[in-house]
């Protein structure tokens, strides 16, 4: 008799533990509905909605931080949401935060799931405990409630395409229910502060305008994306409330347009595509976005300051980082770049051995001509080779600077380049301590920035105080004594700096 209840007991020790573990598992609710359950075919579709993407090179070179993301079934919109996860393929993220709507569950506030694991046909995902307890204790409109998880797709459609992007990522899934308009401002402020440190990756689920005829859902999801572009969160609630244009993942987009505008980014649409563009059936279509969300090289975002300086075998401050070779071969990179994207449209490509050559540094690259400044474009950090960033600000001098037009094959012959290799900038708590000269200072105020590399100062002669306020109001358009008030963050670097001739 004690040997029966002996084995139930261990019988009912084991399905208990079978139900605990399984209980950490999210399963799937659309696999074989919205796209294949079968692991070889999802691999292989996903595969070949990449292949389809029209290649960018300049999308590849982006710092991608966000992405906004459809999640319809696949052949409806996977071709749009490939371009997305295109953009993002084989870099590395600690952590993809991925904000959805709650279609089937009434939901007051936001639900995080908070621990286990997601399972897709791909395989298992882990959920990131740390940000999601971070994240649930850090509101009261932040719970985990698992009804919210039970039937949504929002969260689950994006994961294949993460799988097949990405690797050695977890996951915060969020699900987003009913918010009042200050809240998504709060909480992209929460996901701000509790991400510094780490490289994360957020997606916005979301599709766009839902039956209307083909004509009027463009004309829709055109003011949709317009506002996305702009980062205009308060718009684009507005013309939600008024519809004026629709998304169901109102509230996930709003708080990712806090989330970018926090951190300084700028947007780009890849694509764009209805429905009718699938099916042929135009009277009710369904609207899908790709958009990125990206730094730009004159922002000094917090990611900027989290991860600066990694990987970087050159100490700050150190006066020599390039010998004559290797000054005189990043000159002729620029050069070769310059001469055969103006002439051929074509970007060249190089492969360079020697380490101090493939440090990670910002750099910028400053076009004169006859004297006269012809462009200027860098980046303040990188996590490409000085080579390469030295390729790309090359020709982004020559042909993106707004204030002048791109370089023609006429000036070639005209052209200097200027190359300043950067420190790492650093933030000071007196601007009396910028060093004419030597310094470049980089003035930052809510989303207003602005840069002067040191030799400005050199070129113009100007005192302290002209140099500041030039700064604040030339390139910042801040009030010209901005640098004075204590809400004015001011970093300086030093630049390494070597010309042609």
């Amino acid at each position: 008799m004690k040997k029966i209840f002996l084995s139930g007991f261990i019988c009912f020790v084991l399905f208990c533990g079978i139900i605990f573990a399984e209980g950490k598992i999210k399963y799937p609710n659309v696999s074989g509905q919205f796209y294949p359950a079968d692991k070889d075919v999802l691999s292989s579709q996903i595969d070949n909605f990449f292949a389809n993407v029209r290649q960018n090179q300049d999308v590849k070179d982006k710092d991608i931080l966000a992405v906004i993301s459809p999640h319809a079934g696949y052949a409806y919109s996977g071709q749009v949401a490939a371009y997305s996860f295109d953009a993002i393929k084989g870099r590395s993220f600690d952590t993809v935060i991925i904000l959805a709507p709650s279609h089937f569950y009434a939901l007051k506030g936001i639900s995080v799931y908070d621990e286990g694991f997601f399972r897709t046909p791909l395989g298992d995902v882990e959920v990131d405990s740390e940000l999601t307890k971070a994240l649930i204790s850090s509101s009261d409109k932040i719970k985990f409630i698992p009804e919210a998880f039970e039937r949504e797709h929002a969260v689950e459609v994006e994961l294949p395409f993460l799988q097949k992007s990405l690797a050695g990522f977890k996951i915060v899934p969020m699900v987003f229910g009913q918010l009042d308009y200050s809240d998504y401002a709060k909480v992209a402020r929460i996901l701000v502060d509790i991400t510094k440190g780490k490289k994360v990756l957020l997606v916005a689920s979301t599709d766009l305008s839902h039956y209307h005829p083909y004509s009027e859902a463009q004309e829709m999801d055109a003011k949709a994306i317009s506002y996305m572009k702009n980062l205009d969160a308060f718009g684009f609630w507005q013309s939600n409330l008024k519809r004026e244009c629709e998304a169901c993942g109102l509230a996930p987009v709003s708080v990712l347009l806090n989330y970018a505008k926090e951190l300084g980014l700028k947007a780009q649409a890849l694509d764009y595509a209805n429905s009718g563009d699938v099916t042929g059936d135009k009277s009710g279509v369904v609207g899908y976005a790709s958009i990125i969300f990206f730094k730009e090289s004159s922002d000094l975002s917090e990611a900027d300051k989290n991860n600066s300086g990694k990987n970087s075998p050159v100490s700050k401050g150190e006066e020599q980082m390039f010998n004559e070779t290797q000054k005189k071969r990043l000159l002729e990179i620029a050069r070769q770049t310059i001469t055969e994207y103006v002439v051929t449209g074509k970007t060249p490509s190089f492969n360079e051995e020697d380490p101090q050559l493939n440090l990670q540094r910002g750099a910028f690259v400053t076009l004169h001509k006859d004297g006269d400044l012809r462009g200027c474009i860098g980046t303040f950090t990188s996590r490409e080779p000085i080579y390469k960033v030295i390729s790309q600000m090359a020709i982004e001098s020559a042909t993106g600077d707004p204030r002048f037009g791109p370089v023609t094959k006429d000036e070639l012959s005209h052209i200097k380049i200027e190359i300043s290799v950067l420190t790492e900038p650093q933030l000071i708590d007196d601007w009396r301590k910028i060093r004419l000269g030597t310094d470049g200072v980089i003035v930052k105020r809510g989303f207003s920035s602005g840069v002067f590399l040191p030799q400005v100062a050199t070129e113009t002669k100007w005192d302290l105080e002209t140099f500041l306020s030039q700064l604040c109001w030339q390139k910042a358009g801040l009030a010209p004594d901005a640098y004075k008030d204590s809400k004015t963050q001011i970093y300086t670097f030093q630049a390494f700096v070597f010309s042609e001739g």
